[in-house]
Protein backbone atom coordinates (compact mmCIF):
# COMPACT_ATOMS: atom_id res chain seq x y z
CA UNK A 1 0.00 0.00 0.00
CA UNK A 2 1.40 3.91 -0.81
CA UNK A 3 2.26 6.38 2.47
CA UNK A 4 1.45 9.41 1.17
CA UNK A 5 2.39 12.43 3.24
CA UNK A 6 -1.20 12.73 3.86
CA UNK A 7 -1.10 9.22 5.27
CA UNK A 8 1.53 9.66 7.10
CA UNK A 9 -0.12 12.70 8.85
CA UNK A 10 -2.90 10.43 9.46
CA UNK A 11 -1.11 8.09 10.91
CA UNK A 12 0.52 10.49 13.30
CA UNK A 13 -3.36 12.23 14.18
CA UNK A 14 -4.37 8.84 15.45
CA UNK A 15 -2.16 7.59 17.28
CA UNK A 16 -1.94 11.54 19.28
CA UNK A 17 -5.72 10.83 19.24
CA UNK A 18 -5.39 6.96 21.33
CA UNK A 19 -2.43 8.61 24.01
CA UNK A 20 -5.66 9.92 26.13
CA UNK A 21 -5.95 8.82 28.99
CA UNK A 22 -9.05 7.47 31.39
CA UNK A 23 -10.67 10.11 33.09
CA UNK A 24 -10.29 10.34 36.83
CA UNK A 25 -12.93 9.11 39.41
CA UNK A 26 -14.10 12.82 39.21
CA UNK A 27 -15.02 12.14 35.47
CA UNK A 28 -12.25 14.81 34.00
CA UNK A 29 -10.52 12.87 32.08
CA UNK A 30 -7.11 13.35 31.77
CA UNK A 31 -4.25 13.61 29.08
CA UNK A 32 -1.50 10.80 29.47
CA UNK A 33 1.94 11.74 29.01
CA UNK A 34 4.41 9.32 27.62
CA UNK A 35 7.84 10.10 29.02
CA UNK A 36 9.46 6.66 27.77
CA UNK A 37 11.89 7.48 25.01
CA UNK A 38 12.20 3.92 23.67
CA UNK A 39 10.13 2.31 21.23
CA UNK A 40 10.82 -1.60 21.26
CA UNK A 41 10.55 -3.84 18.15
CA UNK A 42 10.74 -7.64 19.00
CA UNK A 43 14.17 -8.32 20.83
CA UNK A 44 15.40 -4.57 19.59
CA UNK A 45 14.85 -1.10 20.66
CA UNK A 46 15.51 2.66 20.24
CA UNK A 47 15.37 5.89 22.09
CA UNK A 48 13.60 8.67 19.89
CA UNK A 49 12.60 12.42 21.12
CA UNK A 50 9.22 11.91 22.80
CA UNK A 51 7.50 14.22 20.13
CA UNK A 52 8.36 11.43 17.68
CA UNK A 53 7.22 8.71 19.25
CA UNK A 54 3.34 9.59 19.19
CA UNK A 55 3.23 8.39 15.39
CA UNK A 56 5.93 6.23 15.62
CA UNK A 57 4.81 2.23 13.78
CA UNK A 58 6.43 -0.80 14.44
CA UNK A 59 6.15 -3.63 12.21
CA UNK A 60 7.89 -7.25 11.55
CA UNK A 61 8.17 -7.62 7.81
CA UNK A 62 8.57 -11.00 6.06
CA UNK A 63 11.94 -11.65 3.73
CA UNK A 64 10.60 -10.46 0.34
CA UNK A 65 12.97 -12.11 -2.26
CA UNK A 66 13.38 -11.18 -6.09
CA UNK A 67 12.03 -14.16 -7.58
CA UNK A 68 9.34 -17.15 -6.24
CA UNK A 69 10.60 -20.75 -6.48
CA UNK A 70 8.95 -21.19 -9.69
CA UNK A 71 9.69 -18.29 -11.40
CA UNK A 72 13.72 -18.95 -10.21
CA UNK A 73 13.58 -22.03 -11.41
CA UNK A 74 12.81 -21.09 -15.09
CA UNK A 75 16.11 -18.45 -15.01
CA UNK A 76 18.19 -21.45 -13.72
CA UNK A 77 17.09 -23.73 -16.61
CA UNK A 78 17.12 -20.98 -19.05
CA UNK A 79 20.87 -20.76 -17.73
CA UNK A 80 21.55 -24.21 -18.12
CA UNK A 81 20.07 -24.94 -21.40
CA UNK A 82 22.57 -21.23 -23.13
CA UNK A 83 19.10 -19.75 -22.67
CA UNK A 84 18.62 -16.00 -22.30
CA UNK A 85 16.17 -16.07 -18.86
CA UNK A 86 13.58 -13.02 -18.38
CA UNK A 87 15.59 -11.57 -15.52
CA UNK A 88 14.15 -9.40 -13.12
CA UNK A 89 14.70 -5.63 -11.82
CA UNK A 90 15.43 -5.68 -8.32
CA UNK A 91 13.77 -2.86 -6.22
CA UNK A 92 14.65 -1.14 -2.77
CA UNK A 93 11.68 -3.47 -2.02
CA UNK A 94 13.78 -6.79 -2.31
CA UNK A 95 15.29 -7.38 1.15
CA UNK A 96 15.10 -9.61 3.85
CA UNK A 97 13.27 -10.34 6.85
CA UNK A 98 13.39 -7.30 9.50
CA UNK A 99 11.99 -4.87 11.57
CA UNK A 100 11.05 -2.11 10.88
CA UNK A 101 10.47 1.46 13.19
CA UNK A 102 8.85 4.01 10.63
CA UNK A 103 8.71 7.48 12.57
CA UNK A 104 6.89 10.16 10.17
CA UNK A 105 7.37 12.47 13.38
CA UNK A 106 10.92 12.84 12.15
CA UNK A 107 10.09 14.71 8.83
CA UNK A 108 11.11 18.30 8.59
CA UNK A 109 8.04 20.56 8.44
CA UNK A 110 9.50 22.81 5.38
CA UNK A 111 10.71 19.07 3.51
CA UNK A 112 8.08 19.49 0.61
CA UNK A 113 8.26 15.95 -0.67
CA UNK A 114 5.80 12.83 -0.67
CA UNK A 115 8.05 10.73 1.76
CA UNK A 116 6.63 7.79 -0.33
CA UNK A 117 6.21 3.47 0.69
CA UNK A 118 8.20 3.43 3.71
CA UNK A 119 8.68 -0.24 2.18
CA UNK A 120 9.69 0.68 -1.01
CA UNK A 121 11.51 4.26 -0.43
CA UNK A 122 15.38 4.43 0.34
CA UNK A 123 14.84 7.52 2.45
CA UNK A 124 11.53 7.26 4.32
CA UNK A 125 12.39 8.24 8.42
CA UNK A 126 12.90 4.97 9.55
CA UNK A 127 15.20 2.16 11.08
CA UNK A 128 15.38 -1.49 9.44
CA UNK A 129 16.90 -4.30 11.39
CA UNK A 130 17.61 -6.87 8.49
CA UNK A 131 18.64 -10.68 8.98
CA UNK A 132 22.28 -10.49 7.58
CA UNK A 133 22.40 -13.90 6.51
CA UNK A 134 19.39 -13.42 4.06
CA UNK A 135 20.71 -11.20 1.92
CA UNK A 136 22.78 -13.34 0.19
CA UNK A 137 19.72 -14.87 -1.37
CA UNK A 138 17.35 -11.86 -1.81
CA UNK A 139 17.87 -11.35 -5.19
CA UNK A 140 17.36 -15.26 -6.18
CA UNK A 141 14.31 -16.79 -4.53
CA UNK A 142 15.33 -16.21 -0.91
CA UNK A 143 16.95 -19.66 -0.44
CA UNK A 144 19.97 -20.08 -3.63
CA UNK A 145 23.05 -18.08 -2.87
CA UNK A 146 22.47 -18.51 1.15
CA UNK A 147 25.21 -20.62 1.08
CA UNK A 148 27.20 -17.26 0.40
CA UNK A 149 26.09 -15.34 3.46
CA UNK A 150 29.17 -15.73 5.50
CA UNK A 151 31.04 -14.28 2.51
CA UNK A 152 28.41 -11.56 1.77
CA UNK A 153 28.25 -10.56 5.27
CA UNK A 154 31.93 -9.73 5.29
CA UNK A 155 31.66 -7.71 2.32
CA UNK A 156 28.93 -5.81 4.10
CA UNK A 157 31.27 -5.39 7.27
CA UNK A 158 35.04 -4.23 5.28
CA UNK A 159 32.54 -1.99 3.08
CA UNK A 160 31.59 -0.65 6.43
CA UNK A 161 34.55 -0.16 8.03
CA UNK A 162 36.10 1.20 4.96
CA UNK A 163 33.46 3.80 4.55
CA UNK A 164 34.13 4.86 8.28
CA UNK A 165 37.86 5.34 7.80
CA UNK A 166 37.73 7.45 4.11
CA UNK A 167 38.73 4.67 2.07
CA UNK A 168 35.82 3.71 -0.08
CA UNK A 169 32.04 4.91 -0.64
CA UNK A 170 29.26 3.34 1.30
CA UNK A 171 27.33 0.48 -0.30
CA UNK A 172 23.79 0.21 0.82
CA UNK A 173 22.85 -3.82 0.44
CA UNK A 174 19.25 -2.95 -0.67
CA UNK A 175 19.23 -2.42 -4.70
CA UNK A 176 18.80 1.26 -5.98
CA UNK A 177 18.64 2.05 -9.80
CA UNK A 178 20.98 5.16 -8.76
CA UNK A 179 24.60 6.39 -7.26
CA UNK A 180 24.63 6.83 -4.03
CA UNK A 181 26.38 10.51 -4.44
CA UNK A 182 27.33 13.63 -1.98
CA UNK A 183 28.64 11.20 0.29
CA UNK A 184 29.94 13.20 3.52
CA UNK A 185 30.20 13.93 7.19
CA UNK A 186 31.00 10.52 7.96
CA UNK A 187 31.05 9.18 11.50
CA UNK A 188 31.20 6.04 13.27
CA UNK A 189 28.36 5.35 16.11
CA UNK A 190 29.01 2.93 18.10
CA UNK A 191 25.62 1.47 19.43
CA UNK A 192 24.30 -1.72 22.16
CA UNK A 193 25.44 -4.79 20.42
CA UNK A 194 27.44 -3.29 17.06
CA UNK A 195 28.51 -0.40 15.11
CA UNK A 196 27.94 1.63 12.00
CA UNK A 197 28.88 4.41 9.85
CA UNK A 198 26.46 7.42 9.01
CA UNK A 199 26.79 10.01 6.19
CA UNK A 200 24.62 12.14 4.31
CA UNK A 201 24.02 11.38 0.58
CA UNK A 202 21.79 11.74 -2.31
CA UNK A 203 20.29 9.33 -4.87
CA UNK A 204 21.25 10.35 -8.36
CA UNK A 205 20.39 8.41 -11.75
CA UNK A 206 23.17 10.81 -13.93
CA UNK A 207 25.44 13.76 -13.23
CA UNK A 208 22.72 16.52 -11.19
CA UNK A 209 23.03 19.10 -8.41
CA UNK A 210 22.13 18.78 -4.79
CA UNK A 211 18.82 19.56 -4.94
CA UNK A 212 16.44 20.47 -1.96
CA UNK A 213 14.63 17.93 -0.27
CA UNK A 214 16.90 14.87 -1.92
CA UNK A 215 19.45 15.15 0.79
CA UNK A 216 18.84 12.33 3.30
CA UNK A 217 20.98 11.13 6.34
CA UNK A 218 22.18 7.79 6.34
CA UNK A 219 23.01 4.79 8.51
CA UNK A 220 24.55 1.78 8.44
CA UNK A 221 25.54 -1.10 10.66
CA UNK A 222 25.96 -4.51 11.71
CA UNK A 223 25.10 -6.52 15.13
CA UNK A 224 29.07 -7.72 16.57
CA UNK A 225 27.75 -11.20 15.76
CA UNK A 226 26.71 -10.23 12.61
CA UNK A 227 23.20 -11.73 12.08
CA UNK A 228 21.65 -7.87 11.81
CA UNK A 229 21.98 -5.55 9.34
CA UNK A 230 20.85 -1.92 10.04
CA UNK A 231 19.64 0.37 7.20
CA UNK A 232 18.44 3.83 8.73
CA UNK A 233 17.41 6.66 6.62
CA UNK A 234 16.02 10.54 7.10
CA UNK A 235 15.13 12.98 4.80
CA UNK A 236 17.26 16.17 6.10
CA UNK A 237 16.66 19.85 4.88
CA UNK A 238 19.03 22.43 4.19
CA UNK A 239 18.56 26.07 3.22
CA UNK A 240 20.79 26.89 -0.09
CA UNK A 241 19.98 24.25 -2.13
CA UNK A 242 18.43 24.61 -5.88
CA UNK A 243 14.88 23.69 -5.82
CA UNK A 244 13.91 19.71 -6.38
CA UNK A 245 12.35 20.23 -9.77
CA UNK A 246 13.33 23.85 -11.07
CA UNK A 247 15.09 23.04 -14.29
CA UNK A 248 17.56 26.05 -14.39
CA UNK A 249 19.53 25.84 -11.47
CA UNK A 250 22.81 26.83 -10.74
CA UNK A 251 24.69 25.75 -7.09
CA UNK A 252 28.10 26.83 -6.76
CA UNK A 253 29.20 28.13 -9.81
CA UNK A 254 27.27 25.26 -11.57
CA UNK A 255 24.44 24.93 -13.78
CA UNK A 256 22.14 22.83 -15.25
CA UNK A 257 21.70 24.76 -18.03
CA UNK A 258 25.54 23.41 -19.01
CA UNK A 259 24.60 19.76 -18.63
CA UNK A 260 27.57 18.59 -20.36
CA UNK A 261 30.29 20.99 -18.49
CA UNK A 262 28.08 19.12 -14.93
CA UNK A 263 28.84 15.93 -16.19
CA UNK A 264 32.66 16.23 -17.63
CA UNK A 265 33.05 17.49 -14.10
CA UNK A 266 31.11 16.24 -11.98
CA UNK A 267 33.63 14.55 -9.61
CA UNK A 268 34.98 17.97 -8.69
CA UNK A 269 31.65 19.38 -7.96
CA UNK A 270 30.79 16.23 -5.70
CA UNK A 271 34.31 17.28 -3.78
CA UNK A 272 32.94 21.09 -3.94
CA UNK A 273 29.33 20.09 -2.88
CA UNK A 274 30.87 17.69 0.05
CA UNK A 275 32.50 21.16 1.46
CA UNK A 276 29.91 22.91 0.96
CA UNK A 277 27.81 20.51 3.32
CA UNK A 278 30.66 20.45 5.92
CA UNK A 279 30.49 24.06 6.32
CA UNK A 280 26.91 24.04 6.44
CA UNK A 281 25.69 21.32 8.51
CA UNK A 282 24.87 22.92 11.98
CA UNK A 283 21.79 23.92 9.35
CA UNK A 284 20.84 20.78 9.03
CA UNK A 285 17.14 19.54 9.94
CA UNK A 286 16.91 17.00 11.90
CA UNK A 287 20.29 18.01 13.50
CA UNK A 288 22.66 15.44 13.11
CA UNK A 289 23.51 15.43 16.70
CA UNK A 290 19.52 14.10 17.34
CA UNK A 291 19.94 11.74 14.87
CA UNK A 292 23.54 10.22 16.20
CA UNK A 293 22.20 10.09 19.53
CA UNK A 294 18.89 7.94 18.55
CA UNK A 295 21.07 5.69 16.80
CA UNK A 296 23.78 5.39 19.40
CA UNK A 297 20.47 4.28 21.95
CA UNK A 298 19.74 1.28 19.31
CA UNK A 299 20.39 -1.82 21.51
CA UNK A 300 20.68 -4.42 18.46
CA UNK A 301 22.65 -7.16 19.81
CA UNK A 302 21.22 -10.70 17.65
CA UNK A 303 18.51 -11.80 15.42
CA UNK A 304 16.36 -13.92 17.84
Amino acid sequence: MKFSRRHWICLAGSALCGCKGRGSSGGTGSTAVDTDPRVQAGPFSVEVPLDWKPSARVEEVPANPLYTTGEWQQVVKAREANEVPAVYKPQFASRPRHWAIRLPGSLPKDLNRDPGDPGESPTAPQILIHKADEWAAIFTDGVDGKDKSAETILKLREGMDAAIKGEGKAVVPAFMDASLSFQCLRKRIDFEGGHGVRLLAQWTTEPELLRENQLHYLFLGLSDDDSCQIIATFPVTLPGLPEEYVTKAEHLGRSTERHEELGQNFEAYEKDAAAWLEQHAAEINPGLETLDKMLETLVVRKWD
